[in-house]
């Protein structure tokens, strides 16, 4: 049947009808009709909400195993004031709640190494601070940049005395063990010896700098039960290190 004749055939039935009879039949009529509208303007609305809303990230770090967990806003709103971040154009965001054990391995933290390998891998992760177990095992994985090529001259003395070491040689060495047991079960560590001891490594690089007696990190509640010192490193693939640099001063001021 043509439209035209279809919309004929409806206007029929509904002549004499009262109006309360005629919106009873345009919904028995229409009712899927409607629904099915009704569910594209909503959809449609929520899509043009996000992209007026939304806003580019200006900073973002993984303060992790740190249960941070009530304090996390105030601590986002406290560096974002100390940056200079408009909070009303830009995101600042700072994960003081995820947390990862290397030897449970549960499915909450094969969820959160997935999220954090997605945001290394698309440039959406600036700076990582973690306890030295997990930043070690990051560390080999070559997430951290260089100090000696990251830091100005002021910058590396002021923290060259709390810098942590991996050793590029040990690390080689382990991969080429790692190829050839491809097919055994290996738990070979590159940081077998003190990361804060260069003298004792073939190739040291410093890749990190331990957060001692932290003001910042001790008025956020984070790591507050934990005896170990958290460690900052530079991820590697950032591309916000003005603001990266400005984390670790927060830091550590």
């Amino acid at each position: 049947m043509a439209m035209k004749d279809e919309v004929k055939e409806q206007q029929q039935k509904l002549k004499g009808k009262t109006a309360r009879e005629k919106l009873e039949y345009f919904w028995d009529y229409y009712k899927v009709h409607t629904i099915v509208a009704l569910f594209v303007v909503f959809t449609a609305g929520i899509f043009i909400k996000d992209m007026i809303s939304s806003k580019d990230t200006a900073f973002s770090a993984v303060v992790l195993n740190s249960y941070g967990f009530e304090t996390q806003e105030d601590f986002q709103a406290d560096f974002s004031a100390y940056a200079g971040i408009d909070t009303n154009a830009y995101h600042c965001l700072i994960d003081a709640t995820s947390t990862l054990s290397l030897e449970s391995m549960t499915q909450i933290d094969f969820a959160f190494s997935q999220r954090l390998a997605g945001m290394v891998q698309t440039n959406g992760l600036d700076a990582f601070v973690s306890d030295p177990l997990v930043f070690g095992h990051y560390a080999e994985e070559m997430l951290f940049r260089d100090l000696r090529k990251e830091l100005s001259n002021e910058e590396y003395l002021k923290y060259e005395p709390y810098f942590y070491y991996i050793d590029a040689a040990a690390i080689e060495e382990k991969n080429k063990i790692d190829e050839a047991m491809a097919d055994v079960s290996s738990e070979i560590s590159a940081t077998q010896t003190d990361p804060a001891n260069p003298s004792a490594m073939t190739d040291p690089i410093p890749v990190g700098i331990y957060l001692d007696d932290s003001t910042k990190l001790a008025e956020w509640n984070c790591y507050a039960n934990m005896e170990e010192t958290p460690i900052f490193g530079f991820v590697e693939t950032s591309n916000r290190m003005d603001i990266s640099h400005l984390f670790l001063q927060y830091l550590t001021d």
